[in-house]
């Protein structure tokens, strides 16, 4: 029997201690809340429930969320000067000439008052190497003719309305000994030199002074 008295005192005494700890909370818990504390919890449960997570990801969404409340900043301002006018274009046109070779000036001459002379048909040819567009003469190579590079080592004068002092540049065979024997070959140049005939005329009666 004292044992049960025992127990059931100890157990009156624990008892009574635990309602010492509880009584209070209890009165604390059902002290009013102050309204703007319930005012934000019904703002907080009225919301719509987050489904993020509390990982990287989350937390990254949810400042991008932010980010798109925050209004977009104003920009620094551009300062651009006036564009300056374009200037006027224009091709450029650049213009070499024709640079023109060197050439020995004919001259009329008085016809040489020795030497030896031959007279006969002469014609006209194209060119020589190294002459275009020189008065020169081929002869045949009884009379010297022979090709001569500029500058030429050789010269005759040839007359037939006048008379000019003409380079030798080449060889002809004229047809040399034959009744069709020919005397010179002038170039087009040559030829206006020493006649006024024109060319289509084909021959050209001419003297050729040898000696020069």
């Amino acid at each position: 029997m004292p044992d049960l008295l025992r127990r059931v005192a100890v157990r009156t005494v624990v008892f009574a201690i635990a309602m010492a700890m509880i009584v209070p909370l209890s009165v604390r818990s059902a002290s009013p809340v102050p309204a703007e504390t319930q005012r934000l919890l019904d703002v907080a449960g009225n919301g719509p429930l987050s489904t993020l997570d509390r990982g990287l990801a989350a937390r990254g969404a949810s400042a991008a969320l932010s980010l798109q409340e925050i209004g977009a900043p104003v920009g620094v301002e551009q300062l651009v000067p006036n564009p300056l006018p374009t200037p006027g274009s224009a091709q450029a046109q650049v213009s070499f000439g024709i640079i023109a070779t060197p050439r020995p000036v004919v001259r009329v001459v008085s016809p040489p008052a020795g030497g030896s002379t031959i007279t006969g048909k002469a014609t006209w040819y194209c060119c020589t190497s190294g002459w275009s567009g020189q008065a020169v003469v081929a002869l045949p190579g009884a009379l010297g003719g022979h090709y001569d590079p500029p500058p030429a080592s050789h010269y005759v004068t040839i007359c037939a309305d006048r008379c000019v002092r003409l380079p030798v540049a080449d060889y002809c065979d004229c047809y040399w000994g034959t009744t069709s024997q020919k005397v010179a070959d002038l170039s087009p140049e040559a030829w206006a030199a020493v006649t006024d005939k024109s060319r289509s005329a084909g021959v050209v009666t001419v003297t050729i002074h040898l000696g020069g």
